[in-house]
Order: structure tokens, then sequence, then C-alpha cells
């Protein structure tokens, strides 16, 4: 077996077995310790540690949402977060025994090509048929998933007329590390992952058994995001409206306490499908404070403003928590997301009262009651414009910013980021090749694949 070829392969074997361990000492014969049936698999399947709790932070770090004071930014243990904070071209990554998102995101694409060539030696019959197409789908999903937010990270924002050469990322066939790794294209990339997530929207079924696990209205949800990321408005439409078809109620913020903590409940109504963050030090909500232009875009009578931020009583504002109870980012597939996704989509097609229809329908849940006065646009680039506002005031820490960004530069938008610390100002302009960050440096090492343009 050759190193060069050996992707963090003992990195991932110490998490295979560390997060399995409870499944692996449940069986009293050590012989029968890999999972060979289908009730082994879901067993697998049903570890949140290994699947639900893998998303990626360093692009929310990135997206420029939040703030350090220098005190806060200089006493961060972890150096690979300070220099992604301020942009730098290298060192992003703290090495992969100490966990880091492409050891995360990998790992999620090993196990789910563990489990796909599990299932090619396991006969699908009509007595397990349901079983068998729920587990393929779910795996299926999860490197569906793994695969875009990779891209999201370490490639170029979606173009049409380049993709096919622009540098993409490892995608990993099989769980035979004697194959050698290379980057795909961006089209290439994406092609995989449209091809995974349409499996899954077919095999998964539709009613839910727990939103931590993905069914098929999380399928649609998560190829909505795939299709608008790539700018192929009609498709994500499509999706966005089967997502919203199946179960599209809106969470009425009138109705949250923001004496509570967390005044958001986890598996409210909006959660089509959970998953989380391994929240950063650097982003603990004690630390990071939001940047006065996301905050200052709030109206007065917006329940957002309580809901989303708590006051440091001095000056500032803090990130008070999202969809699951917790101050951390999240990434799941909520229903306030697609009504977006579908209204924006609506614009760019030229449908403008589709587009304020569904974002008023959005707004009016979220202004306290008899406040919101409905929107209005004269033209598509007017009712496109209101839209991507409430989409930057609606989905803070949802691990979308990022991607955001990118593909709106990619379409001319020139948002540049900008941060002080220390005394030096940090800028990253749009469309700076830093906007696809650096492939952790003993992946390159390890794999002989190409690094980004720094």
């Amino acid at each position: 077996m050759k190193t060069k070829n050996m992707i963090l392969i003992a990195f991932i074997l110490v998490v295979l077995l560390s997060g399995c361990k409870k499944f692996l000492e449940e069986k009293s014969d050590q012989k029968l310790a890999v999972p060979e049936t289908l009730d082994d698999l879901q067993a697998l399947l049903n570890n949140n540690n290994l699947y639900n709790i893998v998303d990626p932070y360093s692009g929310e770090v990135s997206a420029g949402d939040f703030y350090l004071t220098d005190t806060d930014l200089n006493g961060i243990t972890s150096q690979p977060d300070q220099r992604l904070y301020t942009w730098e071209k290298d060192h992003l990554y703290a090495p992969a025994t100490l966990g880091n998102d492409w050891l995360y995101l990998y790992t999620l694409v090993y196990l789910s090509n563990s489990i796909l060539e599990k299932m090619e030696k396991i006969d699908r019959t009509p007595q397990n048929a349901a079983q068998f197409d729920n587990i393929k789908g779910q795996a299926c999903f999860n490197r569906g998933k793994a695969y875009y937010n990779a891209l999201q990270l370490w490639s170029v924002a979606y173009n049409k007329t380049t993709a096919v050469k622009d540098r993409g990322i490892v995608i990993r066939e099989s769980t035979d590390f004697n194959i050698p790794s290379k980057r795909s294209t961006v089209e290439e990339g994406y092609s995989t992952v449209v091809a995974d997530l349409t499996a899954a929207s077919k095999l998964l079924p539709l009613p839910p058994l727990h939103p931590s696990r993905p069914a098929r209205q999380a399928a649609f949800g998560y190829l909505a995001r795939v299709f608008l990321a790539m700018g192929i408005y009609d498709k994500a439409f499509a999706y966005a409206d089967s997502c919203i078809g199946i179960k599209g109620t809106l969470l009425d913020y009138n109705t949250l306490s923001t004496a509570k903590t967390y005044p958001v409940d986890r598996f409210n109504t909006e959660v089509v499908y959970e998953c989380f963050v391994n929240n950063p030090s650097i982003m603990s909500n004690i630390r990071a404070k939001i940047v006065p232009e996301l905050y200052n875009r709030y109206a007065a009578d917006d329940l957002r403003k309580e809901v989303f931020f708590k006051n440091n009583n001095n000056g500032t504002y803090g990130w008070r928590g999202g969809y699951a109870a917790s101050q951390g980012i999240f990434p799941g597939v909520v229903i306030d997301e697609q009504y977006l996704i579908r209204a924006e989509c609506e614009a760019r097609l030229g449908n403008v009262p589709a587009a304020l229809r569904d974002l008023n329908a959005l707004l009016i849940k979220r202004y306290k009651t008899g406040t919101f006065k409905p929107l209005t646009a004269a033209s598509a680039p007017e009712a496109l414009s209101l839209v991507l506002d409430e989409r930057r005031k609606e989905l803070p820490f949802r691990n979308l910013r990022w991607s955001d960004i990118k593909r709106l530069n990619a379409e001319g938008a020139k948002i540049n980021l900008t941060r002080l610390a220390n005394g030096i100002t940090y800028t990253l302009p749009a469309n700076d090749p830093r906007f696809a960050l650096e492939i952790p440096e003993e992946i390159i090492a390890r794999s002989g694949i190409d690094q980004n343009i720094r």
C-alpha cells in the first residue's frame, strides 16, 4: 500500500473504531464485528457522531459575519483558526490527529462507500426492499452532502463556462486506498453530488423517521441548495418547490419566548434534516461579536433581532443560537431556506409576484404581529435585491454565507471582506483565489494532489 495514495487512512480508522466502539462491543462473536447485514448497516448509520456532527466550520469562520477583539483573538489556542480568520494563504488546518474539516468530510465519504460496497453483497428482495433502499439512500445522501461541502471550501464557485477545467475536489469511489487520489474538475464534482442526491431522493422514504435521519424531503432540499450554488435556477426552484410541497410549515416567531436562552426549539416544525458543526472556540458566543453591518440590517419590529442575537451590554451583540436550541452553527435543511431559494429563483426567472408572495409569507412570520407591511417590487432585479437582503438576515451561521459570497461574486456582486486585527487591516477582495481555501498541507504531502492557487 503506497503512502502517497493513503489520504488519512490511519486517522479515518481511528475515527471509525472510536465512533463505532459501542456498536462493535455489542457483538459477542468478534468475527461478526464488521457490519454484514442490513440491520448492522443501519446501526452504523444511526451513529450521530459519524454522520450528523461532521459538517465543516472553516467557511463560516471565513465568511465575515463576526469579529473578535484583539484580546479574544490572541487568546485562541488554535493558530490555524486564527489564520482562517484573517484569510491567510496557508497553514489553515490543524493536523488530522486533532480533527479538521477534511478528515470529517472524507471520513463520511469513506463510511458511505463502505456501506454501498457492503450492500453489493446483499440481495434486495421483496421482503427487505424498503429497508435496503432506505439504507442505500442514506449512504448516497451522506456522500453527496460531504462532497457538496468539500466543493464549497476547496473549489472555486461554479461557473458553467469554466467548470470543466476548474480544479475541483477529490472524488473517492472506492474504499481501496491503493487507488490513487486525484482532483476532479468542478463540473465532475457537482455532477457527482447531483447524482448522489438524486439517487437518494428516489430511494429514501417520504415520511422521515426522525429529523436526524435523511428522508426524501431532505434530499429535495439539499438538491435545491446545490442547484442554487450552480446557478441553475429552474432546477433549484423545482427542488425547493418539491421540498416545500411535502411539508412547508413556517414557524411564527411571535410564538417564541426571547426570555429563553435559546428561543428556537430543537426539532421545530421548520427543521427537515438536522446536522451539526463542531463549534470552534473562535466562534464561541462569549468571543464572537456580530458585525454591525449585519445587525443593523434588522428593523425595530423584526423579531429576528432578539431571537438570533444577544445584547452583550457593552455596545456589542453576540450570536444567541439558531435552529437546534444551541449556540452553534446549524447547517441542516430548514424550510425557511427553501422559501428563500424558491423566491430567489422566481425573481431570477422573472416571476416577480411569486417571488414576493414567498418572501412575504416568510416575513410575516418574522415581524411582530400587526407591524409587517408586505414588500413590493417594480421589477425582477428589485425583487431579487429584496430576496437577497432577506436571505442575508434569515440565514446567518447556517453554513451558507461563504457559498453565497462566492456564487454572488462570480455574478459580479463585488462583495469584499475586511477585518481589523492587532492594528492590521486584512482584506479578501471579491473572487480572490483564497476563496478556494488551502487544502490541508498534510493531504498534499500524502496524496500528491495539486494545491489550490494561493
